[in-house]
């Protein structure tokens, strides 16, 4: 017998998850809503990639005089160091700069003025990588310059022009990662912000249109009150964790694509422990907004039922986004039930959480989230019914009891 109602209620919990889920599909603002999402996560890992390219190519016309200048930059283009633009100049022999930059091939043409400062002539203008490389060449042949004035040998030449940079010793080092771990925590942050937000909504307002058309009374005939809950939550959760998975999967996808494969390697490291904490806080949240709506006796009252929800989903997102660096504050709500969800994936991204800390604050989310949907459930049963007017808490607390 037991077996049998217990087969029962999973049915119905799995019938209404099913409902919920159906109607979501057919949700024309719900796929366009991911479909954005998705294209905007590809084009921004793409559009970089295409962007960055391969080292640009430039022809660079010059006089006798200025040769050693041009040829110093491109040098220093091919070896790409001191934080210099890397590119590929190819140097030709040109008697007069105007008529070598009629070539449409030629991209600038450098010369000496009679004082013997380096000209750049162009057509329309100097490609910024190139004048970049062009005037540090000029800054060192002018130092070579009066260095050789002074009677210095080549050695104290070179130490003046190229110095040796200065040894970083790292007491703490941490990986080189492709991706800063800070815009990651920016994205998770962001899905997280947007999915809980726009489905948290989502059930609220099921749960008022069905009160306000009376269907609700229809459904609790045939299906228990907690068990109308739990498919509602259901089917929304899968639809909230399958539209993550899916823009998560499309972004790595199209680094794949581009050959970014370091990037999918990093992503997919702290990506579980996200994906792990949303199923968490979502469900941690969910029966909260189905108990904002049912507070509501018409839409027009969800924009107050709802204001505490709103507030419960936008405080973690702009805490993970401005407590960036480590510290108390940071390590502190990083177990604390609302924030939790997104501080401590972050740390974990920045490699500043211990290997045992995302499992203890997982622990305080999940026993936090029974909490709530124990309370919410009550809350919850005691409510949807009064299709008069709004509820009071006190008094949906009180008549789910009696529930």
């Amino acid at each position: 017998m037991t077996a049998s109602r217990g087969a029962s209620r999973t049915d119905l919990i799995r019938l209404v998850a099913g409902r919920e889920i159906a109607v979501k599909i057919r949700d024309k603002g719900f796929l366009a809503s991911t479909l954005v999402f998705v294209a905007v996560i590809v084009i921004a890992i793409v559009v970089p990639t295409l962007i960055e390219g391969d080292t640009p190519e430039y022809t660079v016309a010059s006089t006798a005089d200025a040769r050693p200048v041009a040829e110093t930059a491109a040098a220093i283009g091919a070896d790409g160091g001191l934080g210099l633009p890397e590119a590929a100049i190819t140097v030709i022999d040109a008697e007069d700069p105007a008529a070598a930059v009629a070539d449409p091939d030629v991209d600038a043409a450098l010369s000496l003025d009679p004082d013997g400062a380096v000209v750049v002539t162009a057509r329309e203008g100097v490609p910024g990588a190139l004048e970049e490389l062009v005037a540090t060449a000029s800054a060192a042949a002018s130092a070579q310059a009066v260095a050789a004035e002074a009677g210095l040998s080549a050695d104290q030449v070179a130490a003046l022009t190229t110095p040796t940079p200065p040894r970083v010793d790292l007491l703490e080092p941490k990986e080189e990662q492709p991706v800063p771990p800070e815009l990651v925590v920016v994205i998770f942050g962001f899905m997280f912000y947007f999915t809980v937000l726009t489905f948290g909504v989502a059930i609220a307002q099921s749960v008022v249109e069905e009160k306000s058309s009376r269907v609700v009374e229809i459904l609790v005939a045939a299906v228990p009150i907690r068990w109308l809950l739990a498919g509602k939550v259901l089917g929304n959760a899968v639809m909230a964790l399958g539209q993550v998975v899916l823009i998560v999967g499309a972004g790595l996808l199209g680094a794949r694509a581009m050959g970014q494969g370091e990037i999918v390697s990093q992503v997919l490291v702290v990506s579980g422990w996200f994906l792990a904490f949303f199923v968490l806080g979502f469900l941690m949240l969910a029966c909260l907004w189905a108990v904002a709506g049912s507070l509501a006796s018409r839409i027009e009252e969800l924009q107050s039922t709802t204001l505490y929800m709103q507030i419960a989903v936008m405080v973690p997102f702009f805490t993970a986004i401005f407590l960036q660096t480590e510290s108390p504050a940071r390590i502190a709500l990083s177990y604390f039930p609302l924030t939790a969800p997104l501080l401590m994936p972050a740390r974990v991204a920045t490699g500043d959480a211990a290997a045992w800390e995302p499992w203890v604050a997982m622990g305080v989310v999940a026993l936090t989230a029974l909490a709530l949907v124990a309370i919410g459930a009550r809350l919850y049963a005691g409510s949807v019914l009064n299709t008069s007017s709004r509820t009071k808490l006190g008094g949906a607390w009180a008549a789910g009891g009696r529930a």
